[in-house]
């Protein structure tokens, strides 16, 4: 085993070699440099197989540099990003400014008890001993606050297998984490600063982005660097994940994201075309309820447009976007309450012609976990059509799986008829579907690539995180609901048989839209009134039953 240092050139060999001859020594592994350039001395190594070697060596540290003028997009000049972020073993990049005292020297480490920032402590502990200093910056809430900080680095220690007597403390009350830490390294006391990455993001924004601007001139007589420990299995796993999700997932270009921004942004503000299209979508659904005609329904869930400002809420979840998100609720909110008038008013004219509850009207009251499913799968399903044009024509029948105006519909005119439960189960459904289907547009547009910016998006994060709350919360409810149907259908079957004389079989019990019971019965000759009666009583009074019977010749 052997310490593996990277050289890209000539002007990284002497400065890379000297530190990682210190770091060996101080580790008693021996030195290796691997040189993507022929250079006298070092084995040369395409980059390309850098990180084979290191998953097939596993050296205990692979230490590669950091260029001062490596901040561009270039991929080939993000080197020491992708090793840091994809090497098995563990890493640590620097920025060599300076070469290291040959003794008596000290060593920064910031502290936040991490399992990356003990890896940082105690590899500074090996290479400066004495001289590692382990640092914190702690608000000053009260004046136990330096206190509870030193108790807090004594675990950090105990933790990294140091004992705390051998090494130096620095803990500074205040607020401003960056700016503390670069007053403390323009004391002068450092000659070099490690930290413990959190994550492989980690590199790039905090200490190799905007950090090294604000804590280091390019003349700076400090070296900085980061290490990530080794990866464990389940790191290793979830890394090959999403390299799958990203090479076989198809991305959207540039091109085809201003196209698909244009239309959402269009399609999911509030207007003449919106409302008109939305009045009509409710009367038609409701004609179609009181009717009992699924067909009608049907065609009024193409007609509706609530499904576009739907995706409009994902897409800005995702983005970060709060002018689109604005846009797109308020669409979906107006919309509602328009379709709840309407399909109220058209309540208080069925229960002025007499017209009672339907059985398309009762199956919209009583949804369940299979519904939340639906929702969460049509919301993936009208994103993807919606972000890619030529599949556009499957959206009509995403539009139908998510069925968004027939709830609102329900809720208006049960509430006219008086029936509030069938209304609060239609309003449930329709709760279920905004949320699943937001959720799911949200996912799928992550998943093909579309990012916002990091400071745009705090809100949105916590909308998406609420968003996955809410849909985890409505399992627990819709899964009852759906078990104790399939339970009770179960023990009617079961009592059913057990009435039934000999010869008489029941094939299946099912239950059928709108509630009641259909029941396939198999015998030789037509049932007697003596066993409709029993089977009505099983299924309960007032309760709906359809026999079926299938006659069979003996």
């Amino acid at each position: 085993m052997a310490i593996c240092v990277i050289i890209r050139d000539d002007e990284e060999l002497d400065p890379l070699r000297k530190l990682g001859g210190k770091i060996a020594s101080s580790m008693d592994e021996e030195l290796e440099l691997w040189a993507l350039r022929p250079t006298e001395g070092c084995r040369e190594v395409p980059p390309e197989d850098v990180l084979k070697l290191a998953a097939a060596e596993a050296p205990p540290l692979l230490i590669v540099g950091k260029r001062m003028n490596e901040a561009t997009d270039d991929p080939k000049r993000k080197f020491s990003v992708k090793i840091f972020e994809q090497a098995v073993c563990q890493v640590m990049v620097v920025r060599v400014a300076d070469a290291l005292p040959q003794e008596d020297f000290k060593i920064l480490v910031p502290c936040a008890g991490g399992y990356h920032s003990r890896r940082a402590l105690k590899l500074a502990h090996r290479i400066a001993g004495s001289g590692t200093v382990a640092f914190q910056v702690r608000p000053d809430n009260d004046e136990l606050s330096e206190e509870v900080g030193r108790r807090h680095l004594i675990k950090i220690a105990k933790k990294a297998g140091i004992p705390f007597e051998q090494i130096g403390h620095k803990i500074i009350l205040g607020d401003h984490f960056i700016d503390l830490l670069r007053e403390e390294l323009k004391s002068g006391e450092y000659a070099m600063l490690i930290v413990g990455a959190a994550s492989a993001g980690t590199l790039r924004r905090k200490l190799f982005g905007s950090l090294p601007d604000r804590l280091l001139d390019r003349g700076s007589s400090i070296t900085s660097g980061v290490i990530r420990a080794e990866k464990s299995t389940g790191h290793r796993l979830r890394s090959m994940f999403a390299n799958l999700i990203e090479v076989k997932l198809p991305q959207l270009q540039r091109d085809e994201r201003l196209a698909l921004f244009d239309e959402i942004e269009s399609k999911s503000r509030w207007s003449f075309d919106f409302a008109a299209l939305m009045g009509m979508a409710t009367l038609i659904a409701g004609m179609g309820l009181l009717v009992n005609s699924g067909a009608v329904v049907i065609g009024a869930m193409l007609v509706a447009p609530l499904m576009m400002p739907l995706i409009g809420s994902g897409l800005a979840l995702v983005q970060g976007n709060w002018p689109l998100c604005q846009r797109a609720v308020g669409a979906v909110v107006r919309g509602f309450i328009l379709a709840l008038v309407l399909g109220f008013g058209m309540g208080l004219l069925a229960r002025f012609l007499q017209l009672g509850v339907t059985a398309q009207l009762e199956m919209r009251g009583n949804p369940n976990v299979l519904d939340l499913g639906v929702a969460l799968v049509s919301g993936i399903a009208a994103s993807y059509c919606v972000a890619r044009p030529k599949l556009s024509g499957a959206l009509a029948g995403v539009a139908i799986a998510a069925a968004l105006v027939p709830p609102i519909a329900t809720v208006g005119i049960c509430s006219a008829l008086g029936a509030t439960s069938i209304a609060r189960g239609a309003a449930l459904l329709f709760g279920t579907n905004v949320v699943a289907v937001v959720l799911g547009a949200g996912i799928n547009f992550y998943l093909a690539g579309i990012r916002g910016k990091h400071r745009s998006g705090e809100w949105a994060r916590r909308g998406m995180i609420s968003l996955v709350l809410i849909c985890a919360g409505l399992v627990v409810p819709l899964s009852s609901v759906l078990f104790s149907t399939l339970s009770r259908s179960a023990a009617i079957e079961k009592k059913m048989k057990e009435t039934l004389p000999e010869g008489v079989k029941i094939q299946s019990v099912t239950k059928m839209t709108g509630g009641g019971y259909e029941i396939l019965i198999e015998s030789a000759s037509v049932p007697e009134k003596e066993i409709l009666e029993k089977l009505q009583t099983v299924a309960g009074e007032g309760t709906k039953v359809k026999i079926r019977t299938n006659l069979v010749l003996e």
